[in-house]
Parts: C-alpha cells; structure tokens; sequence
C-alpha cells in the first residue's frame, strides 16, 4: 500500500487536490481512518468529485489522513 498523505491539524486546515479523474476524496481523522482500512463504515470530509481542483476545508484538531481512492496519481498541498 502506498503512503497515505496526512497533517496534523491545530484546529482548521485546508486540502487542495488536483486529480486525473473522477474520485472519491477524503479527509478522514485517525478513527476512521483505522475503520477505512478495516473495510468497516467510516465518516469522513468530502465525496466524489469530477472536477479539480478539489478544496475541503475543516475544523478539526488531530491527524488528518487524505484518502483518494480512484488508483491514480493526483497532487495536493494542505495549508
């Protein structure tokens, strides 16, 4: 499995993806992120996207993982 992207967050951050096709883009905490990868229910920031850039935007404090599950290659910058 490749690197998954991640932040850690003081209270809001930004993600910018540019992506290569239609995906599902999300922004998912520890928590879920565990349940993401156990093939469990998971909530998560964002959805499925057919245009770029992307931008989601939170208020979350803690580690943030950036899931973009298509098995492309995209691009993207928190700030």
């Amino acid at each position: 499995m490749a690197q998954i992207p991640y932040v850690d967050s003081s209270g809001h951050v930004t993600v910018e993806v540019q992506l290569n096709h239609s995906s599902n883009v999300f922004l998912v905490n520890s928590i879920n992120f565990q349940r993401y990868q156990s093939g469990e229910s998971f909530s998560y920031y964002g959805g499925y996207y057919d245009h770029t850039p992307v931008k989601i935007s939170v208020n979350e404090s803690g580690r943030l993982y950036l899931i973009v599950d298509n098995g492309e290659e995209y691009r993207y910058r928190f700030y």
